[in-house]
């Protein structure tokens, strides 16, 4: 079985940004992100990048993980 997981990633974040209040912390921490899954036997295959638009000092863009799982009762 697969799942994909994305993950946003915006520096603007680390700044202690009011408009990112409340999600700042999660911004690029990608191992948190995925220790859950890790955890519970579902490796990683695959990553991709997506976006990564630039505005003056700012970067965003997306990480995208496909994660694979054996759901075999053997």
């Amino acid at each position: 079985m697969q799942k994909l997981v994305t993950i946003y990633l915006d520096n603007m974040g680390y700044e202690g940004s009011t408009m990112f209040k409340g999600h700042s912390d999660k911004h690029g921490l990608v191992e948190e992100h995925l220790q859950q899954h890790i955890d519970e036997g579902w490796w990683i295959v695959s990553t991709s990048s997506l976006g990564g638009a630039s505005e003056g000092h700012s970067a965003r863009g997306w990480l995208a993980v496909v994660l694979e799982k054996n759901t075999d009762a053997s």
